[in-house]
């Protein structure tokens, strides 16, 4: 798992870049480089998220349950 610190996370889990929510939408990132990522404020995780590094989009995206602001 690859942390990313100091990241702007409404830029990078926005709408604008969430690129799969249904069985198509994922098809396409077939042969492609995916990881999955911590998005960490401190010692918090905030969310977790599968990324397409081939595309440079988000595929999947969870908010920690535990996180309150």
């Amino acid at each position: 798992m690859t942390e990313k610190d100091d990241v702007n996370i409404e830029f990078c889990l926005g709408k604008e870049s969430q690129g799969a929510s249904n069985y198509e939408e994922v098809l396409k990132h077939v042969g492609h480089k995916v990881q999955v990522v911590s998005f960490p404020r401190g010692i918090q995780v905030l969310k977790v998220a599968l990324e397409c590094v081939t595309c440079n989009r988000v595929l999947i995206e969870y908010d920690n349950p535990e996180y309150a602001e």
